[in-house]
């Protein structure tokens, strides 16, 4: 199905340049996500990273849960990363969720943390209107993502179990979304990794995707690209920005 699905039309990461490597606790290529509980972009974008991250690793204590009642797209059913775990032989996966349903705070970043963020998901990275966007993934300082791949609007009205169904059919928005986001972040992934495990990264349609992202390209002296330059315009801030 990842295959028949492709990109699926949804949003590519950006690649970046001249950076230094971003590595994780254990020194593998680190996968950085930053969001919240209650944002619905994050919502979207975790199924996508759920299905790349499952490609090279395991996931334990994922547990479900809603996007806020009271925001745009409300209660779009999602996972948290909070309090979940992740294994993986080629790459780590660091995960921070701000906030919970009800925006009271959850977790905070370090100042290592805080540093990517401040330094990636801002001008000249992002565009001005999308500095500080969540979720916000940094893939080993090679690729960026500040937004997510497609819209919240596909899931909604739809329960986990009527996602996953929709997964099977690669004609589905749904499919289209998720999996073409995936598709994306495991090329991208990939690219990390130095192409591990080969029966993923050699698999397609990885490889076209990852020449196709070797042609994009932002530095500091790039254009400027971000979330509000997507198809659908929003833009998720954390609170007091």
């Amino acid at each position: 199905m990842l295959a028949a699905v492709r990109t699926g039309g949804t949003t590519a990461p950006q690649a970046l340049h001249g950076q230094p490597s971003l590595k994780g606790p254990t020194g593998k290529p680190e996968f950085f996500y930053f969001g919240a509980e209650f944002c619905p972009y994050c919502a979207a974008q975790r199924w996508a990273v759920v299905v790349a991250l499952s490609r090279f690793g395991t996931f334990s204590h994922l547990n479900q849960t809603t996007s806020s009642s009271t925001d745009v797209y409300h209660d779009t059913p999602t996972f948290t990363f909070y309090q979940s775990s992740y294994n993986s032989s080629y790459i780590d996966f660091v995960s921070v969720e701000s906030q919970d349903r009800q925006q009271n705070p959850l977790q905070t970043p370090t100042a290592e943390q805080q540093q990517i963020i401040s330094t990636y998901d801002a001008p000249p990275y992002v565009s001005s209107q999308a500095q500080g966007s969540i979720p916000f993934i940094d893939i080993a300082n090679q690729y960026l993502v500040s937004g997510p791949g497609y819209s919240p609007q596909v899931l909604q009205n739809l329960n986990w179990q009527e996602i996953a169904n929709d997964l099977s059919n690669q004609d589905s928005p749904v499919a289209k979304g998720i999996l073409g986001t995936a598709n994306y972040l495991t090329a991208a992934i990939c690219q990390a990794t130095n192409q591990q495990p080969a029966q993923v990264c050699s698999a397609n349609p990885i490889p076209q995707i990852e020449q196709s992202l070797g042609k994009a390209g932002v530095g500091a002296g790039g254009p400027q690209l971000g979330f509000v330059e997507k198809p659908f315009e929003a833009v998720v801030r954390r609170s007091g920005e």
